[in-house]
């Protein structure tokens, strides 16, 4: 009996120091700042709204708020640079950023993670390594290489001559994508050969130009496959310019609304769309776990999918372009 007494006591006292425990978890948890700053590269663009409404769903679920800004042009590094610095010195829980360059956004971080902010990154990396408080939630960007490597294939029955066109030395993405798209189409349609690749620019003008030299240069090009949102928006409307959508296929990344109206139409053949809207819920999930004290995954990549006229009505495309965030309530 005796014996039987004394584990009754144990155990209850292990419960008692499981509920107080607990109980500082939980109010350590409450203290901290119920809002997280989410800084995507730019602002009133689909790409980025999907991303607004999956953060905004997490914190719903999670009971934080969003802070939401971004600079007006995806190239305008140094403003993004200011509304990181500026919100590591406000009272918030963590910093979500979709870095507009590799390489000037280190110090930046680097600043948020010393000043221990769960920092997560999305879309494209940061040459520093995850761990003490940061994390990547990043698009699978050789996978998205291999997809329009083999839609294009498909297209094209295995022979032809394309261009790539979006290279962007200010990140990997693009280099990736691109690289991606090489293998792909080397090891199992020889037959097609990449007879140009050239960079983009966040102008959207300047794109079309570069896409109607192209185009003019190369007289029997069937298809081109853009790396971003800029160069399939520049380049589709340089086919329309020279009358040559629907003779010249066009595989490009980038969900704008316009664009996904595009492939309804048969002006674009494909694009590859990455899932924002996930990496913004998951984004601002991993800060609530961290806040928890809970581990998160250090990189976790979200497959891309392509988009095609018999996909784009699907549940699965429609949540990926999903940009309702203000019916979260």
């Amino acid at each position: 009996m005796s014996s039987g007494r004394g584990s009754r006591i144990i155990s209850s006292r292990n419960v008692l120091l499981l509920l107080i425990v607990s109980g500082l978890i939980t109010c350590d948890y409450a203290r901290f700042p119920r809002t997280i700053a989410v800084i995507p590269r730019t602002t009133a663009t689909e790409f980025w709204e999907a991303a607004h409404a999956g953060a905004e769903l997490a914190a719903h679920e999670t009971g934080f708020n969003i802070y939401w800004n971004a600079p007006t042009r995806e190239d305008d590094i140094e403003q993004q640079i200011a509304l990181i610095d500026k919100k590591i010195d406000s009272d918030f829980a963590g910093l979500v950023v979709a870095p507009t360059n590799y390489s000037a956004l280190i110090g930046p971080v680097q600043r948020a993670l010393s000043k221990h902010i769960p920092t997560v990154i999305v879309h494209a990396s940061l040459p520093i390594p995850p761990g003490h408080g940061l994390s990547y939630i990043l698009n699978d960007d050789s996978e998205t290489g291999r997809l329009a490597a083999d839609h294009i294939s498909m297209l094209l029955r295995g022979h032809g001559r394309i261009a790539v066109l979006g290279l962007n030395s200010s990140g990997t993405t693009s280099i990736v994508r691109a690289r991606s798209i090489e293998a792909e189409l080397t090891q199992h349609s020889p037959g097609i050969r990449i007879v140009e690749e050239r960079s983009g620019s966040s102008n959207i003008a300047e794109v079309q130009q570069i896409a109607q030299e192209i185009l003019i240069g190369h007289p029997d090009l069937n298809a081109i496959i853009t790396l971003d949102v800029n160069a399939t928006e520049g380049t589709w409307a340089a086919l329309a310019a020279l009358r040559k959508v629907k003779k010249v296929k066009l595989v490009g990344c980038g969900q704008e609304l316009d664009l996904m109206a595009g492939i309804r139409h048969g002006d674009i053949d494909a694009i590859i769309v990455e899932n924002t809207y996930e990496m913004g819920f998951r984004a601002v999930q991993s800060i609530a776990a961290q806040l928890r004290r809970q581990q998160v995954p250090d990189r976790v990549e979200l497959k891309p999918v392509l988009v095609t006229k018999e996909n784009i009505d699907s549940t699965e495309v429609q949540k990926m372009l999903s940009v309702n965030w203000r019916m979260i309530q």
